[in-house]
């Protein structure tokens, strides 16, 4: 990110608005196009893979409308480079600047489809469970690609930008983060279906310091695992085919168990083991038009099956 140097103090003391206005002539839309893949990438060198040009080439644009507008557009903050409160009302001028854009093209040539890729990181790598939901999902926006991360806590990957979306499952998100809930899960011991019950298992070290306290209390975790002897998973996908495997029993969520022909529920959901699955994102980052129809996209499509699965369980019960 630019080291920034002082600017004159009544350029400080101009209002964003008389700013805009003084310096509009040498603003360029591809400079803010520069700018918002900044922000939503996390660092000059992912904006410029994104874009196909160099991290240098990044900077110069950036440092460009810098100077078109007389203010600095971002701050070193704990977390790294951030918007100015200048710059986020900039990038939302930008965003809305792009979707009339990608609109305009929509009207000209309905054929031309949204194009990017989109970073995914799950709560315990729950994200491969609605691989269905990605397929579907590229299928209708074959441009847009979709890259599965092995990440244990997508909160930690999307604060770091190593992640563009996350699907977590959180009581609530932070406020630097924006999202939409989209179902409350359940999870209750499942076993494979004949199988021998007296073996429980449990979550790992790894997942147990990734989300502490949260969700995967509904099996014993890290130390408590350890002391009873279990053997151990540090994701989703291991422990649901642990228990497809007859390798023991564990607390799963329902509306995947469930669909399984070979798994056999052995008790009822405890309320206490129920948490929310939210879409999120990074607040200050406008979401690109390819985020946002994964956004869209999957927001309708995990509703739909999260619910119908719990309508069909509860009628059957």
């Amino acid at each position: 990110m630019p080291v920034y140097r002082a600017y004159p103090l009544h350029a400080k003391a101009l209002s964003y608005a008389h700013c805009l206005c003084k310096y509009a002539r040498a603003m360029h839309w591809d400079d803010l196009r520069y700018y918002l893949a900044a922000v939503r990438a996390g660092s000059y060198t992912a904006a410029g893979r994104r874009l196909g040009v160099n991290r240098t080439t990044v900077g110069r644009r950036i440092e460009a409308l810098e100077e078109a507008v007389g203010i600095p557009l971002f701050h070193e903050t704990p977390l790294g480079h951030e918007p100015t409160r200048q710059g986020a009302h900039l990038l939302e001028t930008a965003a809305r600047i792009e979707a009339e854009v990608e609109a305009l093209q929509a009207r000209i040539a309905p054929s031309v489809q949204h194009e990017g890729h989109v970073r995914i990181a799950g709560s315990g790598g729950i994200v491969a469970e609605f691989a269905a939901e990605l397929l579907a999902f590229q299928e209708v926006m074959p441009r847009v690609s979709v890259e599965l991360l092995g990440e244990l806590d997508p909160l930690d990957a999307i604060t770091y930008r190593r992640a563009d979306l996350g699907l977590a499952i959180i009581r609530k998100p932070p406020r630097r983060m924006a999202g939409i809930e989209i179902a409350t899960m359940s999870q209750a011991r499942y076993g494979l279906r004949g199988g021998k019950r007296a073996r429980q298992l449990g979550w790992g070290h790894e997942l147990d310091a990734a989300q502490p306290g949260q969700w995967i209390t509904a099996n014993p975790s890290g130390d408590a695992a350890e002391a009873l002897g279990l053997t151990t998973f540090n994701s989703w996908p291991q422990m649901k085919q642990a228990v497809l495997s007859g390798f023991g029993t564990a607390k799963l969520w329902c509306f995947a168990a469930d669909a399984e022909p070979m798994l056999e529920r052995l008790d009822e959901p405890d309320p206490r083991d129920d948490y929310p699955l939210w879409l999120i994102h990074r607040a200050k980052a406008p979401p690109s038009p390819a985020l946002s129809g994964l956004i869209d996209y999957l927001g309708k499509a995990l509703a739909a099956r999260l619910c119908d699965q719990t309508a069909s369980r509860a009628s059957s019960s």
